[in-house]
């Protein structure tokens, strides 16, 4: 119970700064910090079970889903993330680092995070953004167009080369 309500005050801070986040490893070594409590055990056996405390916590005080905030090295949300959906009861989306980018703006927003005027649709964390420009970019190949041959603007049969219709003339 100290680690969900460490962690949980951790999660809250990090929100009152817009574009903040964290790592499980990162919250977990925290969360053992702030509450005193220390383990030998490895984070991936403990550290669900927090994220979804705070996230029962957060779903039942209407709060935004803090459990957005924390992510794995690979700077996306995971199957952690999918229980904040489960207690809602939404469906998982196609597109579930673009969800808890949503979630994580609910999150600065609530918790008075200066949030920037012009800003229309959430960022994804770095790692994340960076690896889908660069998909994008090796998915976007330029393929060149065939040029299409000049006709006649009259008859619409194809020019010869000299640009003078023979039928035409």
């Amino acid at each position: 119970m100290a680690w969900a309500l460490a962690a949980h005050a951790e999660l809250a801070e990090i929100a009152t700064g817009y574009g903040h986040f964290i790592t499980v490893s990162e919250l977990a070594e925290r969360v053992q910090e702030v509450s005193g409590v220390r383990t030998g055990a490895p984070t991936r056996t403990w550290m669900d079970a927090i994220l979804r405390k705070i996230a029962r916590r957060c779903h039942g005080a209407g709060e935004p889903p803090l459990t957005a905030l924390c992510v794995r090295q690979s700077h996306t949300v995971g199957d952690a993330y999918k229980y904040v959906l489960e207690l809602a009861g939404l469906p998982i989306p196609d597109d579930l680092e673009l969800h808890a980018a949503y979630a994580r703006w609910q999150c600065y927003a609530h918790y008075g995070a200066p949030m920037p005027a012009d800003m229309a649709v959430p960022p994804l964390t770095p790692k994340v953004a960076g690896r889908r420009a660069s998909s994008t970019a090796q998915q976007v190949e330029i393929k060149p167009q065939p040029s299409r041959p000049a006709v006649c603007a009259q008859c619409f049969i194809q020019l010869p080369a000299n640009g003078t219709c023979e039928y035409c003339v």
